[in-house]
Order: C-alpha cells, then structure tokens, then sequence
C-alpha cells in the first residue's frame, strides 16, 4: 500500500510539473496559441516564473528525475512485496527483469493517464495551470534549486565553462507549444528556419556576426569632401561612420541621403552626423538587437573589454540571422565568403565569420577569442600567416592552405575537409 500510494503521488506530482512547464510555455508564445492571454492578470510570483523560464525549466527537469526515480524504486519493492506474497521464489536474474517490466509499465501509465492529459490542461488552460500549481511548484523550486545550482558547478569543475556557456532555456518545450498550436496546422519549411534561427540567436554574441574593423568603410574628417564622397560613390553604403584618423575616433554616423539632401553651400559632415550606439563585443546578439529596434538604429559600433571598437554590427546583419541572407536591386554579387570548389573542399574568405563556417561545415572550433576564420589562422598560429603555409586542425579534420594574405589579415584560404579517423581497437 505505502508503494502504491508513493507512486500515484509522484504521478500526480510528475502531472502538475507537467501542466504548469506547458502553462508557461503558452504564456511565453501566447500571439502564436492563444493571443488573448495576459500575464498582467497573473500574481507577481507567477509572472517572475514566466519571464524566468530557463531557471524555472532546469528545475522541473530535475524534478521529474527525482520523481520518476521514485515510481522506480516503489515499482520495484511493489513487485518484491508481490513475490513475497505469492510466496514465489525466483532467480535474481528473473526479479530485476520483472522489476524492469514494472518500471517501463509505471512509466507508459505516468506518460498515457498523468502526463498527456495535464499538459494539455496546462495549454488550454494556462491561467487556471498557473493559479493552482503556482505554490506547490514554489516548494519544489526551494528543495532542487540549489541541488540543480550544485550540479551545474560540479558541471563546470568537471567539464569547463565552454559548456556552460549559455544557460539552458525552455527551447524545447517552446518549440512543441509552437508546433501543437491549432490556430497553425501547419508550418512551413522556410517558417521553420525562422524558428529554428530563433533558437540559435540566443547562442549568438555580437562578435559573432560583427563586420570586423579592417572591413569598415568610413568617413574620414582628415579628407577633403572630395574624398569622402567618391569613397561613398564607389562603395555605394547607405551609412558610414564619420571618424578622425580611425574608428577609435568615431563621431556618429553619416546618412548617404542626409548629404544629398543638404541645403547648404558648403558641406559639413559634423552637422550631419547621428548619434550611434556601443555594444560591448559579448554581448548577446538577441540583446543587441532589442537595442537597435528601440532606438531606431541601423548601425552601431562594437567595442572589446579595452572600449577599443573592433568593427561594426548592423540591423541588417542581425535581421539576417533570422530571416537569411538580406540583399537588395543595388547590392552586387551575394556572399562570396564561402564557396564550394570541389568534394569536401572550399574556398573561404579570411573575414568570413567564424559562427558561419562553423554552421556551414558542421565544425566546431571551441573558443571565443576570435570572431572571423582570419583570425582563428592567426590565433592558433599565434603570429601572422604566410602564403602558402599550410595550417592543420587535427580535432575538425581540417586542412587549411593560405592561399592570399592582405596587409595584416589573411584575404582567403583553401580548405580540405578529411575523413575523420577510425578509433583504433
């Protein structure tokens, strides 16, 4: 009986985690399942839940182990104690499978008669989810929240922060609210990228998609007008920053149309520069954003831990992050960074972004001190490549030829992927 009663409660317990995760879940993406919630009528307590979501995911997970473990040892002693009764003697080998078979049926009935119906519950009806199983989920919150804060440091001794480097997010359970929702019975393939973007933007700094500094083109106040302009005619931008000697000595930035629409007989780039913004290199490409969009800018300048400005991030490099490559009538050939030149082999740009050679070929390079593939060559070498040297990255099963080397950068590279090698027996 004590067994009995241990386990319906953990399956009611495993419920209520259940339909309060999905409670927040639609809350989170409420324009997508319904779009008349508000969580302004929700407690304070509530709300915090819904705007703490990763905090509050990681400790559902933890409590729907614990609560499984103990459907698994009350499974387990149930079928011993029923062994006892019949007064059946069994080989120990036959007493672990029927405990097995136990457990995998306890864990079909938690997921066919608790789960499924109260996740449901929770999405239909999330206020009601929120309301009543705000505080017995308080309780679970104080008894595994520091267990799940010891384990993620015990994580890290053990593993290292690159691990832990962007905590876990309620991604998965937002991402079935999204595709269960009624109102959208079907999502699109290129709907889906979206999505799938989405979730990748929140892993993203701004130093991951920055134009790096020795690409920037801008207005220097040590040239004439004459000068000026005729770097905007050939590089045709919308927007340049306007700096003294370099981009450390930034002013704001110069709208293309604010110079040709100037009244004035003599041009002043000073009197027409804007205000632009500062972010930090590190900081979250999902924050940057938000930023840009408030202020309504399209440029900003990004700066290193020393407030040095190591290049520029622009509206449109973020937005296409999420919605792909961003181009128009005027821009010429698309994205050239990398191409494809043969089996296994490419060509890519010293200024390619790293993040985007990782994603294009499935690689990943492990470290946060560069931000382009130039500068990976660079940095491992730990000194500036030559042409022709050959530079070998044995973990990716790389091989990389300096095929052309600019003033102090790398312009492009030939890039060998190799069979990754057999583990040896």
């Amino acid at each position: 009986m004590v067994c009995s009663a241990g386990a319906l409660l953990a399956f009611a317990a495993g419920a209520m985690l259940a339909a309060f995760s999905f409670a927040i879940a639609s809350f989170r993406f409420s324009s997508v399942t319904k779009p008349n919630l508000k969580a302004d009528e929700l407690s304070a307590a509530a709300r915090y839940c819904i705007e703490h979501s990763g905090k509050v995911a990681a400790v559902i997970s933890l409590s729907r182990r614990f609560l499984f473990a103990c459907v698994a040892i009350a499974s387990y002693f149930w079928c011993d104690a029923a062994l006892e009764l019949l007064e059946v003697r069994m080989a120990l080998t036959y007493e672990v499978l029927i405990a097995l078979v136990a457990i995998l049926a306890a864990l079909f009935f938690q997921y066919a008669v608790f789960d499924l119906p109260m996740a449901r519950k929770g999405r239909d009806d999330s206020t009601f989810a929120l309301s009543k199983f705000l505080y017995p989920f308080c309780g679970a919150y104080a008894v595994f929240a520091p267990m799940e804060y010891l384990a993620r440091r015990l994580s890290q001794k053990i593993f290292g922060k690159k691990i832990f480097k962007n905590p876990p997010s309620f991604d998965y359970i937002d991402v079935e609210v999204m595709l269960r929702s009624e109102e959208s019975e079907t999502i699109s393939p290129y709907a889906g990228k979206i999505v799938k973007n989405a979730i990748m933007l929140q892993d993203l700094d701004v130093s991951d998609v920055m134009l790096p500094r020795n690409n920037v083109v801008y207005f220097n106040t040590d040239d004439s007008n004459e000068e000026n302009l005729a770097l905007a005619e050939k590089t045709r931008h919308s927007r340049y920053p306007i700096c003294k000697g370099n981009l450390d000595n930034c002013y704001g930035i110069v709208h293309i149309k604010d110079i040709f629409l100037n009244k004035s007989e003599k041009l002043d780039l000073m009197q027409l520069r804007r205000d632009t913004l500062r972010l930090k290199e590190t900081e979250k490409l999902e924050a940057a954003l938000a930023k840009l969009l408030k202020y309504k800018l399209h440029m900003a300048l990004v700066e290193d831990e020393f407030c040095g400005v190591i290049g520029v991030m622009t509206l449109d490099i973020a937005l296409s992050e999420l919605v792909g490559q961003i181009s128009d009538e005027f821009d010429g050939a698309s994205d050239q960074t990398i191409r494809v030149i043969g089996k296994d082999k490419y060509k890519i740009s010293g200024i390619a972004s790293l993040h985007k050679v990782e994603e294009f070929l499935d690689v990943d390079f492990d470290t946060d001190e560069v931000s382009t593939f130039g500068g990976l060559i660079t940095f491992s070498l730990g000194r500036f490549p030559e042409k022709g040297e050959r530079v070998h990255f044995k973990k990716q099963n790389m091989r990389v030829t300096i095929d052309e080397v600019a003033e102090r950068m790398v312009a492009e590279c030939t890039v060998q992927m190799e069979e990754p090698e057999e583990p040896s027996i």
